[in-house]
């Protein structure tokens, strides 16, 4: 933080008298020759060391927004490749780069990362979870652009840096509820208004985000006509709020019940296609029960 005039003043007149050749010049009068010149020489101490201190601001907030190395940085990067395309060293030889942008070819749309512990290296990795698509609307990039796509991260990534990256198939969100609406409209547009709360709870989501049985059920009671919610735990299977997500072989696990909250192993949610794999897994109409309250 720059001095004050004054306490540049102080301090010249300080220095002065210590040099015996100055120290006889001394003169209370504020319109002296002396005190003029040291009022001058402070004045241009104090506005050179302002512009030291704006200086060092704008070195400090050009350092910190450089991320280069830092887990933002591969996200980032991660979001600006270009399947098909081959990087190339930039003009002066710092880093890689596309010759010509190209939004079309940028697969990655959804980008999150966290760390963990590795069994195989002492120091912890990142591990980087990718889709491809719109909002509610998410889906695993291929093996084959997989495949690219790591080896474009090996291309990019500093020496020395542990990080993975998996793209699987979203969990499937199976709401097995019992819900008591009032009756006045038909079962079906009943089943379609809560179909359609589900898919905008699931839109609402941010990527990566954790998943609260309590959000699932309030999605579904903020549908109109509904006027309870209930796990029934006397049926087969039990009522409660599952989720039935893909291993790093693709392969997908039996479902688990969300006790209170669960993570996403794919980084979004969605309803089961009913092929392949998840042929036997109901679709959100199919889980719901419904009851005309008395």
């Amino acid at each position: 933080m720059a001095r004050t005039v004054r306490e540049v003043y102080n301090e010249i007149v300080e220095e002065k008298d210590k040099r015996l050749e100055l120290k006889e010049i001394d003169s209370k009068s504020k319109v002296s020759v002396m005190n003029g010149i040291i009022w001058i020489v402070a004045s241009a101490i104090v506005v050179f060391e302002s512009i030291l201190d704006v200086f060092e601001v704008d070195i400090s907030n050009h350092i910190n927004r450089r991320i280069n190395g830092t887990s933002d940085f591969y996200a980032e990067a991660l979001l600006k490749y270009q399947h098909g395309d081959e990087l190339s060293v930039r003009e002066d030889g710092l880093a890689f780069g596309y010759s010509n942008i190209d939004a079309s070819k940028q697969i990655i749309t959804k980008v999150s990362y966290s760390e963990y512990e590795s069994d195989i290296s002492k120091d912890n990795r990142v591990l980087y979870k990718v889709a491809t698509g719109k909002q509610g609307q998410l889906q695993p990039i291929t093996e084959e652009q997989l495949v690219s796509l790591k080896a474009y991260l090996n291309q990019i990534k500093f020496a020395g840096t542990n990080l993975d990256v998996v793209s699987k198939k979203g969990d499937v969100l199976l709401p097995r509820v019992t819900v008591y609406h009032n009756g006045q409209v038909p079962e079906s547009e009943m089943l379609d208004k809560i179909d359609l709360s589900l898919r905008k709870y699931i839109e609402s989501l941010t990527f990566d985000a954790r998943v609260r049985k309590i959000d699932v059920i309030n999605a579904i009671k903020s549908t109109d006509n509904v006027i309870d919610v209930y796990l029934d735990k006397t049926t087969e299977p039990k009522g409660g709020v599952y989720v039935a997500q893909y291993d790093d072989n693709g392969d997908i696990s039996e479902s688990v019940e969300i006790d209170r909250i669960i993570e996403l192993t794919s980084g979004y949610l969605r309803e089961s296609s009913k092929t392949g794999d998840e042929v036997d897994l109901p679709t959100f109409k199919e889980c719901i029960t419904l009851v005309v309250e008395k």
